[in-house]
């Protein structure tokens, strides 16, 4: 038995897990955007295809890593601008990059309209702020595609994300007074938040027999974040995680018992994955976290592949796809992503002396005033 409360640092396999689930979401979206057969298999089992899992495992990695990395900072300002630097700027590239070169090469509208249409300004700001969602369409591009209009349909995920951590970051300031209570109060809330998302999406599901995309990735981030403040009592084992596996595969033969069996067993499986398998794939760590990369390139790579070869199978959408997009998450994490996690303590200090200054200045303002 290993005690996950004792395991730290960067010792486990989520970079592992964060690309696998990644180019699992790239296989199942090559079968719609190559515009294979209604019902072709996703490997999937039920209403859960591996695309679906996969976003579910990204949430609980997410929350159970970015809940730790606030803790372990200790600092707002430092866990808000590691956010900042994870998301945005890799982002902003991939933006400039598909609006550029679609906009040139592959829209069908005019190069002066496409970049003067209110489409391509809305596309650009909402992805470049994930304020009020985003969108998906570009002027004139992949019209003709078995999967029309949409760009980056993968993007819909990043709103949610970000303000899961808007969440997080607001819990920790609330309680800026009372620094002794954010422990104890995220070893509930996080419980809390996670229990009711999570009956909200069975509701959802016993009513509508299939699951919402919009719920469970909520659920699965406030599991992330309460196993993150209960890691000490957790447990890791060969037994449990054997166990783990012939609950879920009993409740995937039995079919009505599979969803709720899943949303409580794939969060401590994927701990399992994490720290219990050790050995020759820990080397991945030493190349580089290209789950990212790999998540915000594929879609418009593949949309591309399939204006480009009219007719292309899944198949070779998927050889083809997954090198291109490969490149460009490689690329994307050693020129943008990784430079700019490297200088995130920059702007987290200045931002900090700027809140100190206009603190005194407010301290000193209120002490004239009360002369």
């Amino acid at each position: 038995m290993i005690s996950l409360g004792e395991l730290r640092g960067r010792d486990n396999n989520f970079d592992l897990i964060r690309v696998v689930a990644a180019f699992a979401v790239l296989f199942v979206h090559s079968l719609a955007l190559s515009g294979a057969p209604a019902g072709a298999p996703t490997l999937g089992i039920g209403n859960f295809d591996s695309s679906a899992v996969a976003v579910d495992v990204f949430f609980f990695t997410s929350g159970f890593l970015v809940t730790g990395s606030l803790f372990s900072r200790g600092n707002i300002f430092e866990f808000a601008w590691a956010r900042v630097m994870r998301i945005f700027p890799g982002l902003w590239v991939m933006l400039v990059l598909t609006v550029a070169g679609l906009g040139l090469f592959l829209s069908t509208a005019p190069a002066s309209d496409f970049f003067s249409s209110s489409v391509t300004r809305d596309y650009v700001l909402r992805g470049a702020t994930l304020i009020n969602g985003v969108k998906y369409n570009l002027p004139g591009v992949f019209e003709d595609n078995p999967y029309k209009f949409a760009v980056n349909g993968s993007l819909w995920t990043l709103p949610i994300e970000w303000r899961l951590y808007e969440y997080l970051a607001a819990g920790w300031v609330l309680l800026a007074l009372r620094p002794a209570w954010r422990r104890p109060a995220f070893r509930l809330g996080a419980p809390a938040a996670a229990l009711v998302l999570t009956l909200i999406a069975l509701k959802t599901f016993a009513a509508q027999g299939d699951r919402d995309p919009a719920q469970v990735p909520g659920a699965m981030f406030f599991y992330g974040a309460a196993l993150q403040m209960w890691r000490d009592r957790i447990g890791l084992s060969y037994a449990r995680f054997g166990l783990l596996v012939a609950a879920l595969t009993l409740a995937a033969a039995s079919g009505a018992a599979f969803f709720p069996i899943y949303l409580v067993t794939l969060g401590p499986l994927v701990l399992h994955f994490a720290y219990l398998f050790g050995g020759p794939i820990r080397a991945y760590n030493r190349v580089g976290d290209y789950s990212y990369g790999v998540y915000i390139y594929a879609f418009p790579i593949q949309q591309t592949l399939a204006a480009l070869i009219p007719g292309v199978s899944a198949a070779r959408m998927n050889v083809l796809a997954s090198v291109l997009t490969l490149a460009c998450a490689v690329l994307s994490w050693h020129l943008v992503e990784k430079p700019a996690l490297d200088w995130k303590l920059v702007p987290a200090a200045a931002t900090e002396r700027l809140f100190a200054r206009l603190r005194d200045g407010f301290l000193e303002w209120r002490r004239r005033s009360a002369a």
